[in-house]
């Protein structure tokens, strides 16, 4: 007859085995999620700059429409047909929107390279511009993605409106070698994160996230972006950018809260 302690043992070990494996489990994913490092940042040149992301004519929140990028850097990828996200006020009813990449021309007017309509949905919203078999983004040269929601068809003025910048650049040789040795999004997250690739690294996490949602890696890029918005000499700019520089930080952090 087996003594009743034995099982209560055996209870109690098994019980110590699932706790260290949940353990080690979150350490494994804690250690997965690597860091954004966008080395040697390109700032926004201010004729480029906005003063979107605001509240004007719709409802739905606190945090007002954001492209999920650096509104003050401009973001590297080496991908010809990146993928693009922003964030959606919190609102029931959906609403028209646009969205719209121009080509930056030397000495010259911005050039429209793909306008797309679209329907608001609340929370994270996802989109390729381009398919595969097209030329998409071309290596050395600057563009700006914008999106806009449409509050009142009526009144313009009171659109909401958010843009980023984007730069391609060519694969780095440690990059590719690094990505050849890769099994996962997680990896490769991690590796175009630690590249400055940020549209790329954004692209992967994605993959690994529930449909409105940024996910656990997604969420982790947010916030290591949002502690690197803030330009070095920000407390020597204008009150009214350096404030507008600090709120995007802000909505930044919660959007990678609210959006895990």
């Amino acid at each position: 007859m087996i003594p009743i302690q034995w099982f209560l043992n055996k209870r109690i070990n098994i019980k110590l085995v699932i706790s260290c494996t949940l353990s080690l489990g979150l350490i494994v994913t804690s250690a997965a999620l690597g860091s954004y490092a966008p080395g040697n940042q390109k700032p926004v040149p201010k004729d480029r700059r906005s003063d979107g992301g605001t509240t004007r004519g719709c409802s739905g929140g606190d945090i007002p429409l954001t492209v999920i990028a650096s509104g003050n850097y401009v973001g590297r990828t080496i991908s010809p047909h990146p993928t693009f996200a922003w964030f959606v006020p919190g609102d029931s009813v959906s609403k028209p929107m646009k969205f719209m990449i121009y080509e930056w021309v030397p000495s010259g007017k911005p050039k429209e390279v793909r306008k797309i309509p679209l329907q608001s949905s609340p929370g994270i919203m996802k989109l390729s511009p381009f398919s595969e078999n097209e030329l998409g983004l071309q290596p050395g040269k600057e563009y700006s993605l914008q999106v806009v929601i449409h509050c009142d068809p009526d009144n313009p003025s009171g659109d909401l409106v958010d843009e980023a910048s984007i730069e391609v650049v060519k694969m780095p040789a440690t990059v590719q070698t690094k990505l050849n040795r890769a099994v996962n999004s997680v990896e490769k997250a991690n590796i175009y994160a630690e590249a400055g690739l940020w549209y790329n690294a954004l692209d992967e996490a994605l993959k690994l996230a529930q449909v409105s949602k940024l996910g656990e890696v997604g969420s982790t890029l947010l916030k290591d972006l949002a502690k690197r918005e803030a330009p070095k000499t920000i407390p020597e700019l204008p009150s009214k950018e350096r404030e507008a520089i600090e709120k995007r930080i802000e909505n930044l952090k919660q959007i990678a809260d609210s959006a895990r």
